[in-house]
């Protein structure tokens, strides 16, 4: 891959050795002079041939993840054992002499602390085979050596060491003790210590192998180094402590249980007891505890550490500050923002007589508000107030006059009187001002924002700024694929979804709903942006006509053309990312003007300009697949922006066009082959760089390439942005570059920093390492609308700002793309801004980072907090967690790759341990807390179940003094008294210290509160389980593609399962200009008007015209009833019927009708509105909340829920005694999982209780389990859920299988050992010996025999009409045809250049798209065969039968636990039993082979997995949608009582509603009849037209076209 072929150029010794030519000679056997004209005749493949190059192998299991991270591991397991150790204490005294009477891990404290040094070799000894499994063939051929023979042996005898220490430690231990044999077991102590530490050394602190240490380690000083281990050594120290006790509630837990404790064991009870039925259950219980144990150490090390980073962000902010704590408390940071910024940022302009201030600061700072205002922050008066300067003139600012900066900046003598808002005050004043509240005149948070951030970053240290002219050159790199550059007016407002007075109803399945879930999006940002858009109306009336308000149809077009640039300035546009960056050029020009060097022949005029040291560098992707309108967007930003934008694209040529004969193809092939253009290759392709001088192309819009370099062949080769950044290199000027999103946005004031932030890479000679940089910078979250919006906009927050900080400190701060400044030429010697192999680099960015840390030499990541960028996240619930599913799956190909790997070895520990922690650690971590209720809980219920029954009692073996809930409950509620509120802490704990350094601790505390109240935990607790299934499922699987996330609003409903298909529209057609009463008398005339209709709105809905009727009466409004055919497309049919160009081609067709003349005036207009759409039975577009988290989530949440259930019902709360208080900690932990898990993507669904949607939703369930044969829900389960397996090896071992088959054995175990008695209880009842075969046997008897006998019996009947028998459950594999080797590159290509979609291995784990359901045609029942819904109910009640029954017989006494123990076992057999059988069905080789053989044993099975699997379905969401109806109902009451105040919508937007509903009538159209008859009439009625004094229908509303009658 990339990195494989990187390193084998980097070596020279490989490209000396690997590269032959096509004779197999090898190219530097030829004279040097020869060796370049040569290389067209290298054989790349087989230079580049994988097994002869490759030194790192990504392998998608545990075991790569272990060969990376095995040091935290091993960490962990070494504090885990010395905690328990310290916990447990020595075993009860024994005077024993014989050895079998020792405990097995010794008697005193040494020797137990000396078992601890054997997880050296273990350890070892796996980290030795994960390191063999991810290091190529080729690597371990070459390392063959005397040396590393040698080397291995020392290794080898180091870490063996400890065994033979040990041994020697217990024989002495074991034998007669005198003085001499107790000096000689004192010295084997010493020696087994100091070789076990010093393996532990070598293993923890210098792991690295040669092959890992590529390049010199940048130097750390020693003060840094030593903030990072103590850092760690108390995070470390507070975990070790706590383990301590929490240990202790464990085996004090265990001790009242009468477990075993194997330590304390001697070898004769081991030996003698080990057969035993009741000593194996005994141990499984024993083990599963300390497992349970050493699961949650390992877990919560992550939150440990976010806590940590947080006092330790906390801590450098005051560091940075020199540690003036009362100067930082006190101090107002916004009044000394004149004096700071002239001795910072204006370092080399003249002060002001008798001030500190520079003389120019008045003009830059009336220019940073005038800035303020154009971007409508402020209105007039405020931007007055904010000023030096007073007045009303330039209150209507426009781009231009801010850009050409005609207003010339002059130095002042003496500085003019302030604004209030530099008068500063006393320290107590500032004290309150700063923890109490801002000034009420500065409303806009937007602007509050800013000004604190550059009044805060101006108390940070910065270095010296640059001088101009003499500032180096910086390139902006935007990467632009497919992204929104200017909103549409269409976007913005839809004419059809809102009338001209606000109405935006229509009737779905007999309610009243909206046609959209919310009003347009011009609304929504007018509400949003309130005081802005009214700021922008006052702005736009000072410079012309604006009418301002809410009716959108008065706006003419050029009006609009501004309604969408400041929309779009609101949005996550590119248009708003380069306004934004473009503002450097400005920023630049006015350092030039304010401290230009004028000594320099450089600052002559016309030599220097601001363009020539800042380029802004949208990298277009698809530039020569756009249509017109982005063309048009395009181009105006190069007519908007200064000339310093530029746009770079991918272009290409074809070899000869389609349809060339043979003598063009021959010489056009020539004429390539001369370039030496691959002979598979049959387009060129060139990286092309436009800008706003370039000329356009004739006939175009698109502009001729200024520079054209040709590429070797298509360069897409990662997953598109990563090649989209790295093929534009080439144009970027300067030395720095910055890489930024196309959703970001940038502040005047803070470009006005640039020449200080690049003073970081200041240098005083060649090579000096502080050009070897990456300066991180911190980002300003703007989407925070909502519930949603903020929790993640928090996150971001926290993440950027605090963690980094700390990350920067403690060595495991990486490059994470934007905004961060890099050196370009240092980015291209590790080839490129990002890694661009497919899959592997799916989250490239970061590879930046680590491939620089990696290379060392000085090399450093620097995070700066002076300098902003804004930045635009995901807003809505499926919209974050698929930003996170992307993001888990990145880090699961990352923490596979070679720089992970080289980076958990070179690094000293603590950065290790911060790296992994702040990376991958993360996403891992979340895993391990997802997982840890479940097996909280099923450890409970093991343990529970184990007791024995209270009337059984004197039959145990065991007698215990207490019942088993005790202990556990004991056990339980001190561990989940520290997590539940540790949890919340460590999620939200880093943004409260960061809002409160920024701002104050009101408003930190304000932000909390509420993140509280609006349940964000509930969001944490669900975000955790989709990280951990996305990066669980990528370690083990791999092949994660790209997702595009978007960044819609969150005002979108997600369907429960489903949109229903529709079976009937009515459409409602207003007249417009024409005299419906003379028509209506002429009735040929009326016949072709009604024909007209109805062939114009058949042919928009693609339908017969039998399908539509038209009735049109006396009256203006024509009613249209749209009846789609069965099998047909319904929801494109919705789509299209309201769409208001209907109206307009109806109308164009009706002034065509001959005689139209004698009823119309000379215009006429159709207005047409979608009225009542009636939903079916039937789904027609598949994916909806419950399909997009079933595997993820809901399947857990109610395995969760049933093994909660029997902890209740074995008395787990109830048998607690003293403890039942304390538990409620671990009650309330678990209830909030599976409220999380089950119901947390439906309470921030918007409208989600609606009941108006209900109807729809149950439609919707109701057709995609029961219509069709089950075909809607079998193409879904084969597409999401059985395809991504992949076969039974790799599912045998998977975490699934092996925790299956260890529950399996546990309770075998359990249930055999209470059988046993059962049996000896009741020896005289006849059926006592078949229990255990009641018990143990699977639930599959019944249920299998109707799978196999079901198919048999459908094809022996033949009830199909066909030959073939269909079988609604039969899974048929999409088998991807084989591609021949010969193959041309165009041919994995679309038209446009880019991949096709065909060749694309999409991630189907990402369930959020929806799929359009191919309606079939309705067939009869024979003829569909059995329904799949039939053979579910069918076969789950068998097993539930097989389940209960049996158990119900062999019980013979009221025994819960027996009783639930092996209803439990049952339903881990009948997990296992499917997950084999999914296996199976995977496997493509496996299904040929049994359909050849005996073709009814596959569709058995098919069909017992299918059924049961639906079955599950139908249960669960069954289950959720019923317990949510009592919502719906209160909801309905709600709505009923308080219509203006939802309380679900004041949840999800923290508003009582977004926007008031709109009052609805039976029109529509916002009028009467009589109204619209009343109002106004065609223009000839006033000029002696024909028409006057006749019923002629209203004046024309705003929006609709007008046709002339011809």
């Amino acid at each position: 891959n990339y990195d494989d072929w990187n390193e084998f150029f980097d070596d020279p010794r490989q490209v000396v050795d690997g590269l032959l030519l096509t004779n197999g000679s090898s190219l530097f056997d030829l004279p040097h002079g020869q060796r370049f004209a040569s290389l067209p005749s290298v054989h790349w493949t087989a230079s580049l041939k994988g097994s002869q190059i490759k030194t790192h192998r990504e392998v998608h299991s545990m075991i790569g993840v272990f060969a990376a991270t095995h040091r935290v591991w091993l960490l962990h397991a070494v504090l885990f054992c010395l905690a328990v150790c310290v916990a447990v204490g020595d075993p009860p005294e024994d005077l024993s002499s014989y050895w079998m009477d020792r405990a097995l891990l010794g008697d005193d404290t040494l020797v137990r602390f000396a078992a601890v040094g054997l997880l050296v070799p273990i350890h070892a000894l796996l980290w030795t085979i994960a390191r063999m499994e991810t290091t190529s063939n080729n690597v371990l051929k070459k390392s063959c050596g005397c040396c590393f023979c040698l080397e291995s042996v020392f290794w080898a005898v180091l870490w063996a060491a400890p065994l033979v220490t040990y041994a020697a430690v217990r024989v002495y231990d074991w034998v007669e003790t005198n003085e001499q044999q107790e000096a000689m077991r004192t010295m084997a102590l010493a020696a087994h210590f100091s070789v076990s530490a010093l393996g532990l050394f070598f293993l923890l602190f210098a792991p690295a192998k040669k092959a890992d240490k590529l390049f010199k380690t940048t130097h750390v000083p020693f003060a840094t180094r030593f903030v990072r281990y103590f850092f760690w050594f108390v995070i470390l120290a507070i975990k070790f402590l706590l383990g301590i006790v929490i240990f202790s509630a464990v085996y004090s837990a265990s001790e009242q249980l009468q477990f075993i404790n194997l330590g304390h064991e001697t070898s004769k009870d081991v030996a003698g007891l080990w057969r035993s039925s009741h000593w194996g259950a005994n141990f499984y219980e024993w083990a599963l505890l300390w497992a349970m144990a050493f699961y949650m150490f390992c877990a919560d090390t992550a939150m440990w550490f976010q806590v940590g980073c947080m006092f330790l962000g906390v801590g450098i902010v005051f560091v940075q500050r020199g540690c003036r704590l009362c100067s930082f408390c006190m101090s107002d940071a916004v009044a000394q923002i004149p004096e700071r910024f002239s001795r910072i940022v204006f370092k080399y302009a003249p002060k002001a007589r008798a001030s500190d201030v520079a003389a120019v600061f008045p003009d830059v700072w009336d220019r940073i508000v005038a800035y303020l205002r154009y971007e409508d922050k402020c209105e007039s008066d405020a931007m007055w107030e904010l000023s030096f300067s007073k007045g009303s003139q330039n209150s209507g600012l426009s781009w231009k006059s801010l850009s050409l900066a005609n207003h010339p900046i002059t130095p002042k003598e003496k500085l003019p009187k302030g604004p209030d808002l530099f008068e500063g005050g006393t320290p107590i004043e500032t004290f309150f001002k700063n923890y109490c509240g801002w000034k009420a005149s500065l409303g806009n948070a937007d602007l509050k924002w800013r000004l604190f951030a550059i009044s805060r970053g101006l108390g940070l240290p910065m270095p010296r700024p640059y001088r101009a002219p003499y500032i180096p050159g910086i390139t902006v790199m935007i990467p632009h694929y497919g992204e929104t550059i200017i909103m549409s007016k269409e976007e913005l407002f839809d004419d059809y979804s809102t009338s001209a007075n606000g109405k935006t109803h229509l009737r779905l399945g007999g309610c009243k709903v909206h046609i959209r879930e919310t009003v347009p999006l011009i609304d929504w940002l007018k509400a949003r942006y309130y005081d802005e858009f009214r700021a922008f109306c006052a702005r736009m009336q000072a410079r012309s006509e604006w009418s301002g308000g809410t009716r959108w149809d008065d706006y003419t077009d050029e009006q609009w053309e501004k309604i969408r640039v400041w929309a779009s300035m609101r949005m996550q546009t590119l248009w708003r990312t380069v306004a934004g960056m473009c503002l450097y050029h400005p920023a630049l020009q006015c350092h030039y003007d304010v401290q230009r060097d004028s000594t320099s022949k450089l600052s002559q005029p016309g030599v220097w300009k601001p363009s020539d040291v800042f380029t802004c560098m949208v990298s277009m992707q698809i530039y020569k697949t756009f249509d017109n309108s982005r063309l048009t967007q395009t181009n105006k930003m190069f007519d908007k922006f200064p000339e310093s934008l530029k746009v770079a694209f991918i272009d290409w040529e074809d070899l000869y066009p389609k349809g060339a004969d043979e003598a063009t193809k021959e010489g056009a092939r020539k004429r390539a082959n001369a370039d030496l253009v691959h002979k598979r290759q049959e387009r060129r392709y060139f990286s092309c760089l436009i800008d706003k001088n370039c000329p356009t192309l004739s006939g175009s819009q698109k502009r001729t390439p200024r520079f054209r370099i040709e590429l070797p062949g298509f360069p897409i080769l990662g997953d598109g942005k990563s090649d989209n950044q790295n093929h534009a290199i080439p144009f970027m000027r300067g030395i720095f570059c910055q890489c930024i999103d196309a959703n970001q946005g940038a502040y005047f004031e803070q470009m006005l920093l640039l020449p200080c932030v690049l003073g970081e890479f200041r240098t005083y000679g060649r090579g000096v390492g502080k050009a070897k940089r990456i300066i991180g910078l911190p980002e300003h979250i703007t989407s925070d609308f909502g519930s949603i919006g903020d929790f993640a906009a928090g996150s971001e927050i926290a993440f950027g700002t605090i963690s980094q900080r700390s990350f920067a400190v403690l060595g495991g701060r990486m490059h994470y793309g934007h905004p961060d400044i890099m050196n370009k030429q240092y980015m291209m010697q590790q080839g490129g801004v990002s890694k661009a192999t497919k899959t592997i680099n799916l989250s490239e960015d970061i590879f930046a980072g680590m491939d620089f840390t990696l290379r060392g030499d000085g090399r450093k990541i620097k995070h700066c907090e002076y300098f902003h960028l804004a930045k635009g996240r995901d807003l809505g619930f499926n919209a974050v967690l698929g930003f996170f599913s992307k993001l888990s799956n990145g880090t699961g190909e990352q923490i596979l790759t070679r720089q992970m790997m080289r980076l958990s070895h070179v690094l000293q520990l603590p950065e290790a341990l911060t790296f992994y922690y702040a990376h991958a650690g993360y996403y891992i971590t979340q895993y391990l807390i997802s997982m840890a209720m479940p097996l909280t809980v099923f450890t409970w219920l093991l343990v529970l179940c184990g007791d024995c029954n209270e009337a059984l009692r004197a039959f145990s073996d065991v007698m215990c003094e207490t019942p088993a809930a005790e202990p556990m409950a004991m056990m339980l509620s001190t561990w989940y008294s520290i997590y539940i509120f540790f949890f919340l802490i460590a999620t939200s704990l880093p943004l409260f210290a960061e809002i409160w350094m920024e701002r104050n601790f009101g408003s930190a505390l304000k932000r909390w509160l509420l993140q509280m109240v609006t349940c964000s935990f509930l969001l944490f607790i669900f975000q955790a389980k989709i990280i951990g299934f996305y990066i669980m499922a990528e370690i083990r699987q791999g092949g994660a593609s790209y997702v595009a996330t978007g960044r819609g609003l969150p005002t979108d409903r997600r369907e429960f399962v489903g949109a229903p298909s529709f079976v009937s529209f009515r459409l409602a057609l207003q007249l417009y200009g024409i005299d419906v009463s003379k028509l209506c008398d002429d009735s040929e005339l009326h016949g072709a008007v009604v024909r007209c209709i109805q062939a114009i709105v058949s042919s928009k809905a693609g339908l017969e015209p039998e399908c539509v009727n038209v009735e049109l009466m006396d009256r203006p409004r024509v009613n249209v009833e749209i009846r789609p055919s069965a099998g047909s497309a319904t929801i494109p049919i919705k789509t299209k019927v309201g769409s208001e160009v209907l109206g307009s081609a109806i109308a164009e067709q009706i002034a065509k009708v001959q005689g139209i003349r004698k009823v119309a005036g000379s215009h006429l207009s159709v207005r047409s509105k979608l009225m009542d759409a009636q939903t079916g039975w039937r789904i027609e577009r598949v994916g909806g909340l419950y399909l997009d988290y079933t595997q993820h989530t809901y399947y857990n949440a109610m395995d969760l829920l049933f093994f909660m259930i029997c902890v209740l019902y074995v008395g787990g709360y109830s048998d607690a005694g003293p403890y039942k208080d304390q538990l409620i900690y671990t009650l309330v932990s678990v209830g909030l999982v599976i409220f999380s898990w089950l119901y947390a993507p439906f309470i921030f669904n918007p409208y989600q209780f609606s009941a108006r949607y209900v109807a729809a939703d149950v439609k919707a369930v109701y057709g995609l389990f029961f219509t069709d044969g089950g075909k809607n829900w079998s193409e879904w389960y084969e597409r999401v859920i059985l395809k991504p397996k992949r076969g039974l090896a790799k599912s045998i071992t998977d975490f699934d299988f092996i925790f299956l088959f260890f529950a399996i054995t546990a309770w075998i175990s359990l249930v055999g050992v209470k059988q046993q008695m059962n049996v000896a209880i009741y020896s005289k009842d006849p059926i006592a010996k078949y229990t255990v075969a009641f018990t143990l046997v699977p639930p599959f008897i019944l249920s299998s025999a109707y799978c196999i006998l079901l198919p048999v019996l459908m094809r022996m009947v033949g009830c199909c009409a066909s030959s073939k028998v269909r079988f609604p459950w039969g899974y048929k594999r999409a088998r991807a045809e084989d591609s021949s080797s010969e193959t041309s590159d165009s041919d994995s290509e679309s038209a446009d250049g880019r991949p096709r979609v065909g060749t694309e291995v999409s991630d189907v784990r990402h369930t959020m798209e929806d799929q359009e359901v191919t309606q079939a045609p309705v067939r009869g029942c024979c003829q569909n065969g059995i329904p799949l819904a039939f053979s579910a109910m069918v076969v789950s009640g068998m097993q539930i039968f097989e389940l209960f029954v049996p158990l119900m017989l062999c019980i013979h006494a009221p025994d819960r636990k027996l009783f639930v123990s092996g209803v439990v076992l049952k339903f881990f057999f009948w997990k296992l039993v499917l997950h084999i059988c999914e296996a199976m069905l995977s496997m493509k080789g496996v299904c040929k082979t049994i359909d050849g053989c005996v073709p009814c044993i596959h569709e058995s099975m098919q069909l017992l997995v299918y059924a049961n699997q639906m079955s599950r379905d139908i249960f669960v969401s069954m289950f959720i949608f019923l317990t949510l109806s009592p919502v719906v109902v209160l909801t309905a009451l709600n709505d009923l009582c308080c219509p203006t105040m939802s309380l679900h919508q004041a949840l999800i937007y923290r508003a009582p509603g977004p926007f008031k509903k709109s009052t609805d009538d039976d029109d529509g159209f916002g009028s009467s009849d009589e109204e619209m008859s009343s109002s106004g009439s065609d223009s000839d009625s006033s000029s002696g037209s024909p028409l006057r004094g006749s019923r002629l229908s209203g004046t024309l509303p705003g929006g609709v076209r007008a046709f002339r009658v011809q």
